[in-house]
């Protein structure tokens, strides 16, 4: 079974937003060091990777809102992203964002349910 593992927000004002759920929900937001302003949505106190060390929870981002990443999604961690991805167009979903690959670290895609809602899958190397 795959899981989710992150969550994104999409944001247009990104200081905004990070002063939103850490004043609403207590998160703390620092800057992810991206380059773009992205923050850390750290919902749970998390290792040097960002993944949280509480069991049965999951941190995410809050990034910039553009045209292809629009609506909140969540993160699922697949062993083989290139299969899943034609599954997802086999059941009927369709592609946002192709594989990309992320300095040998890993790959991402973002598809779309049959629902519009958008899904990204990552593949750790």
């Amino acid at each position: 079974m795959d899981k989710v593992t992150w969550f994104e927000l999409p944001a247009d004002d990104l200081k905004r937003a990070g002063e939103f759920y850490s004043g609403v929900f207590g998160w703390q937001t620092p800057d992810m060091g991206m380059g773009d302003g992205s923050l850390h949505a750290q919902t749970a106190q998390s290792g040097e990777d960002m993944q949280p060390l509480e069991k049965g929870t999951i941190n995410g981002s809050i990034a910039p809102r553009s045209e292809t990443f629009n609506k909140p999604h969540i993160v699922i961690t697949v062993s083989d992203l290139d299969a899943k991805i034609e599954k997802v167009i086999a059941a009927g979903g369709r592609i946002i964002q192709p594989r990309q690959e992320v300095d040998g670290m890993m790959a991402f895609a973002i598809v779309s349910d049959t629902e519009g809602n958008n899904i990204g899958m990552i593949q750790n190397y």
